[in-house]
């Protein structure tokens, strides 16, 4: 009764159903790589097989050695040899192959897991660390992959081994099997509560590591402030802090499976001495030989051995499904949609020579904390303009700008974007190739300037390049350097000042040739001659082109064909006093 309401209770808080899906989540890669699965299972087994014949031909060959049989020892000896270099045999070429066919599924499956995290809505996956996300790639899908590999041929082995230890011992000796097996009925019994530790264990484990991965990446990621500030000593402290929380976690589980392996082999000790006990019992009889005597014991051995591992099978089974749930919770969050991409590339087209329209009517959009960013918002964009944003940090500004990239999505009113005078499309993922987008922080990457800048075109020309470095006022520095658009970058740039950045960050922007370009203060560091230049080179390169652009600076809206106010939950038309007032601090 106890049995089945154990079994209730977990229907009830649904660790059944989320077992399944975390085992048919697995499935489909067991599918996928079952003939490696097949391969493996076959070498393993064999290995088990040759191990079990090893032990039965010791007892032929004590019972030859004992009995003087001169002419059975050869053949004994023969083949005892045999099977041990068998087994060396198939040990190597089963390491050999696993190794080959675990790193091929493991690079497979962290190549689809991060295939689909890319292909993430933005709005859902922000919700998770860099550091996170990059252990679950390379930790959790690692043992995934190892554990999809190992976990059915490991269970076949183990049965095939446990059936075939069994059936000698049955057929030789029933008592000797039923002595054998004295200690199972107690492993199981803790194995229950085995398996509920172990699950707690590997979530904190994997949640904690996930954690301290995502602290390593930002402190990294942000040196440069740590050492501005001098915050050196504090972050050793906390880089402190975290390892002896993870040293913590380590020996809390190493403490729980001491006690567990304590228990086991205790029990396996105690049935390890009755069975060798019997065994000498019957031999004192006279009813066996030395050599089945030896092989007894040996056989024992290896029941008891095979019992432990089945039992065993249930932990790793925990892990991987752990594993499985935490990549399960990133992939299966909801896709970018491309469902207008045939009509975005029709738009595309057309812009060449007619560029495009936006127009935002009545538009509310609020985060998943559901505080509104703003209510009712509107306002157009037309071919050839620049458009202004303006307002207080934190009011909206760059909030507009990831709805018009498709990052974030509009929860109420309506947002497209079309050629003038053709049918308009809401604004999404699928729309994006229509714009190029200058952000506020440095986001160059490690490589040549050439790489950076062609990153958006990868097939462009020495020309194409320096041409968009002219547009954007940065040629007149990257021909100084020593290699030209060959010169190092260096990881985030660290070479080059803010101002520079942002100009080969407007120039990577310029190769994508879209129609609308969106600048997020990407001028901010540039002293006001060289922002007109800029932008003036901007529009003369492509005239039909939009330039949204937000900003702080009067240069930048002296150049606008209309500025909007982003303030107090609300996006309206400002005029030019009041884009003067704002600027002069007056509201």
């Amino acid at each position: 009764m106890n049995r089945i309401e154990h079994i209730i209770k977990r229907i009830r808080e649904g660790r059944l159903t989320e077992l399944f899906k975390e085992l048919t989540w697995l499935s489909v890669y067991v599918k996928r790589y079952w003939w490696l699965i097949a391969l493996y299972t076959f070498l393993m087994t064999s290995g088990s097989l040759l191990s079990i014949g090893s032990t039965v031909v010791s007892k032929d060959l004590v019972d030859a050695v004992t009995g003087h049989n001169v002419a059975d020892i050869a053949y004994v000896i023969t083949l005892y040899v045999g099977t041990g270099i068998g087994q060396i045999l198939i040990s190597v070429i089963r390491t050999r192959i696993s190794l080959r066919i675990q790193l091929k599924i493991q690079t497979e499956i962290r190549e689809d897991v991060y295939t689909q995290i890319m292909k993430t809505d933005w709005e859902a996956l922000s919700e998770y660390r860099t550091g996170d996300l990059l252990y679950r790639i390379n930790g959790d899908a690692g043992m995934v992959a190892n554990s999809i590999l190992t976990f059915i041929p490991t269970v076949i082995s183990v049965f095939i081994s446990f059936g075939s230890a069994f059936w000698i011992m049955i057929k030789n000796d029933s008592m000797m099997a039923v002595i054998a097996l004295m200690g199972a009925p107690i492993t199981l019994i803790s194995s229950r509560y085995t398996m509920r530790k172990m699950r707690e264990y590997t979530e904190k484990n994997q949640d904690f590591a996930s954690n301290k991965m995502a602290f390593d990446q930002e402190t990294f990621q942000n040196l440069q402030m740590i050492k501005a500030f001098g915050l050196v000593p504090r972050f050793i402290e906390s880089f402190h802090t975290v390892q002896q929380q993870s040293m913590k976690i380590s020996l809390d589980q190493n403490k729980y499976q001491s006690f567990a392996s304590i228990i086991t082999s205790l029990i396996g000790q105690v049935v390890g001495y009755a069975c060798y006990g019997y065994a000498l019992f019957r031999l004192w009889q006279g009813a066996i030989s030395y050599g089945t005597m030896t092989m007894f014991v040996g056989m024992a051995g290896s029941l008891r051995g095979s019992f432990s591992s089945i039992v065993n099978l249930a932990p790793t089974l925990i892990r991987s499904c752990i594993n499985a749930q935490r990549i399960m919770d990133i992939v299966s969050l909801p896709r970018e949609k491309i469902e207008d991409n045939d009509k975005a590339k029709e738009i595309l087209v057309i812009a060449k020579t007619e560029g495009v329209e936006i127009a935002m009517n009545d538009v509310s959009f609020w985060y998943q904390s559901g505080k509104p960013v703003y209510e009712n918002a509107s306002f157009y964009a037309r071919p050839g303009e620049i458009i202004g944003l303006l307002g207080p940090s934190g009011q909206g500004k760059t909030t507009t700008l990831n709805l018009l990239l498709g990052l974030f999505h509009i929860r109420k009113g309506s947002l497209k974007i079309g050629n003038p005078g053709y049918e308009m499309i809401d604004i999404s993922s699928a729309t994006r190739c229509l714009f190029g987008y200058i952000p506020q922080g440095n986001t160059l990457f490690s490589g040549t300037i050439a790489e950076n800048v062609a990153m958006i075109k990868p097939e462009a020309s020495e020309e194409e390049i320096i041409e968009v470095l002219k547009t954007a006022c940065a040629w007149e520095f990257v021909e100084q350097l020593e290699d030209g658009i060959h010169t190092s970058v260096r990881e985030l740039g660290r070479r080059f000042s803010e101002g520079q950045k942002q100009r080969l960050s407007i120039a990577r922007a310029l190769l994508a040739d879209t129609p609308v370009l969106l600048l997020d203060e990407a001028t901010s560091a540039l002293d006001m001659s060289t922002e007109k230049k800029v932008l003036r080179n901007i529009l003369k390169r492509d005239p039909y082109r939009t330039l949204i652009v937000a900003a702080h600076r009067p240069s930048v809206f002296s150049m606008c064909h209309r500025v909007y106010k982003v303030q107090n939950k609300i996006i309206k038309e400002a005029s030019k006093e009041e884009v003067q007032r704002f600027l002069q601090g007056d509201e």
